[in-house]
């Protein structure tokens, strides 16, 4: 077959083809396809790291929450529990919490979204207070350990514990 242009020029078109280009064209989808899937199977799982570490940093925070919890009940830095003569417990004294008690779940959103939280405290020991704190052999060092833990809805866990003194009548 043949054409002429506008300059008068021959121009020759083939009379049939091969079929390379279509051949190359539907290699090509198919390596672009694959890149595709994996990219989305690369993203699911991105997404996936990101939600396990927000919910391990939600049941930190809320861990974190069930200190202060714990700090503002009144019943865990008691000093009137029983004491030897060497200051050391007699009773045993161990204030608990647990999630059973309503009111040491956190809600948050209208979703109903709950975190667990457990605390308790533990008396450790009775220490005079240091020469120079500007208390006389009256007072002495109560020493408590602190602990909570949260636990979210989907598992995430996470515990903190606490070191402190309170200063009382000998």
């Amino acid at each position: 077959m043949r054409m002429i242009n506008e300059d008068k020029q021959l121009i020759r078109l083939p009379a049939s083809q091969s079929g390379a280009v279509l051949f190359t064209a539907l290699v090509m989808m198919v390596l672009m396809t694959l890149l595709a899937v994996t990219m989305m199977g690369n993203t699911a799982i991105d997404e996936k790291m990101a939600q396990n570490s927000q919910e391990q940093n939600r049941a930190f925070q809320a861990a974190e929450t069930g200190i202060e919890m714990a700090l503002a009940d009144v019943n865990v830095l008691k000093t009137s529990h029983g004491f030897n003569d060497d200051g050391s417990r007699t009773d045993g004294a161990v204030v608990t919490n647990d999630s059973s008690d309503s009111s040491n779940q956190i809600f948050a959103g209208a979703d109903g979204y709950s975190v667990d939280i457990e605390y308790s405290s533990v008396f450790l020991q009775k220490t005079p207070v240091s020469r120079g704190s500007g208390f006389d052999s009256s007072f002495a060092n109560y020493w408590f350990e602190i602990q909570s833990k949260a636990t979210t809805v989907t598992g995430a866990q996470s515990g903190v514990a606490l070191g402190m003194f309170q200063i009382g009548a000998n």
